[in-house]
């Protein structure tokens, strides 16, 4: 055995394998363990007993620290320490941390029961236009759904109630962003009602008369001109030019915001698909269209009995 070797003489007593910690014998110009886990010895007299580790380059589960897993931290007060395991973050800190997120959780689902309460009875077929009610199925994949009271009709729309709130507030938005959608196109213009022509062949016989009556003319004028106003648009589009303008002076808001609803909604109108159409406070409508999120849900699912 030459000198550099010679210092391994006693490995049994000195050496370790690093990997199953067994003592370790010289074999030749190498230190093998009894399982056979080989480190060769140099020219120069010494061994490399650490262990080759690969480049880290992909992150492991537990390096990730995303919502998920600091939500369960939230959720488990063992992380403030609990004698078995040491605390890695304070308890004030845990505690205003854990009192923030219940109070996200009550506000949004409050808002939630807020909108469908508002809603509940504010939901009509499209298809006939009967009220639609709302039922629950716990056994069902989408729990919440629509159908109609009309016993001929009576179809029925499976709808998340936070999908349904997401559509009206982006509807509501919709109209905030362009308030020119609370003006109803104008009617047709039609012939002179019947009273109207009645009225006027009163005046024409008052007319006809030798000494005609300039009073009673005056005042089956202003008859003419109260009947054409209430039969006209005229209170529709001062109601549509004031409506108009309170939208005008709405920001749009990422959430349902009651007060915007009732100052601009009359109803809603889902239909079989899905679909939600708006019935604004001036007669006019806005639906999801073509839009490419707009939610179409599947005929045959929608129909499934609870």
């Amino acid at each position: 055995m030459n000198n550099n070797l010679s210092r391994f003489a006693d490995s049994k007593v000195y050496f370790q394998c690093p990997i199953c910690t067994k003592s370790m014998d010289i074999q030749g110009n190498s230190l093998i363990c009894r399982h056979g886990h080989c480190f060769d010895i140099s020219r120069y007299g010494y061994v490399n007993l650490l262990l080759k580790s690969s480049p880290k380059t992909n992150y492991s589960k537990t390096d990730v620290w995303d919502k998920a897993r600091i939500a369960r931290i939230i959720d488990n007060a063992k992380y403030i320490g609990d004698g078995e395991y040491d605390p890695i973050i304070d308890e004030k800190t845990y505690e205003i941390a854990v009192a923030s997120k219940i109070a996200r959780q009550r506000g949004y689902q409050q808002a939630e029961n807020e909108a469908v309460g508002i809603l509940r009875n504010n939901v009509r077929c499209e298809c006939c236009g009967y009220p639609m009610v709302r039922r629950i199925c716990q056994k069902a994949k989408i729990k919440e759904s629509w159908t109609c009271t009309n016993p001929e009709c009576g179809i029925r729309v499976r709808l998340r109630d936070s999908e349904l709130i997401a559509k009206v507030t982006l509807l509501i938005n919709r109209i905030i962003e362009n308030s020119e959608l609370m003006i109803p196109k104008p009617k047709e213009r039609h012939k002179d009602s019947p009273e109207v022509a009645r009225i006027q062949q009163d005046i024409n016989a008052e007319l006809m008369r030798d000494r005609p009556s300039e009073d009673l003319i005056v005042s089956k004028i202003g008859d003419i001109a109260s009947v054409l106003y209430r039969e006209s648009d005229a209170k529709r589009d001062i109601t549509a030019v004031i409506a108009k303008k309170h939208a005008s002076m709405m920001q749009p808001t990422e959430t349902f915001t009651k007060d915007y609803y009732y100052d601009l909604v009359a109803y809603l109108t889902l239909d079989q698909s899905g679909k939600v159409t708006l019935h604004t406070k001036t007669e006019t409508e806005l639906s999801e269209g073509d839009e490419p999120n707009g939610s179409n849900q599947d005929t045959e699912e929608n129909g499934n009995v609870d």
